[in-house]
């Protein structure tokens, strides 16, 4: 029997495990903003946002994996639906575009999400253990992103802290004009 554990079952401690134990803080608030909703709740748009606690909860996992895959796997984690997206048109007509990233499909149950970003995050904290938080790609080519910059695995675990934080704002916002709940206040 190997009495020396594997390098993911050992302790984390410093920057690797503020980044791990951070996310997780922000995560169970964004969770926490789920609780004791019923599935229609879940799913009401109650302010003027088309945002619902459910597509945040979806977006915040869908994200959270893809910026990982990035970090490991470089600009190639970003392939996907919005290759042919016209740019200049959407910016010319915004509402010609649907985002799909928040469509929640009737499968995708509050169940079926919590699930999804306890798996994201665990997969997230794999990396964060063992990634050398130096290692850097190029971002992908986009209107958003400036061409030729690099984020380093550390960037990609700041700007998720940063998004995960910012929706669970906004699911906050959301769950208190559901029913008067607030998770932070």
């Amino acid at each position: 029997m190997n009495a020396t554990p594997s390098t993911a079952q050992q302790a984390t401690t410093g920057e690797r495990a503020e980044l791990i134990s951070s996310l997780e803080r922000h995560r169970g608030f964004l969770l926490q903003t789920a609780e004791g909703l019923t599935e229609e709740q879940a799913r009401t748009t109650s302010t003027v946002s088309a945002l619902t606690i459910a597509s945040l909860l979806k977006h915040v996992a869908d994200t959270e994996e893809q910026w990982f895959r990035f970090a490991v796997e470089g600009a190639g984690a970003f392939a996907g639906p919005y290759d042919d997206v016209d740019w200049a048109a959407v910016e010319a007509d915004p509402d010609s575009f649907v985002d799909t990233r928040f469509v929640v499909s009737d499968e995708e149950t509050l169940d079926v999400l919590r699930a999804r970003i306890e798996q994201v995050a665990a997969r997230t904290e794999e990396i964060l253990r063992s990634a050398d938080l130096d290692a850097a790609h190029e971002l992908p080519v986009a209107p958003w992103f400036e061409p030729g910059v690099s984020w380093s695995v550390r960037r990609v675990a700041l700007h998720m802290l940063a998004e995960i934080s910012q929706h669970s704002g906004h699911a906050d916002i959301i769950r208190e004009a559901v029913d008067g709940q607030k998770t932070m206040g």
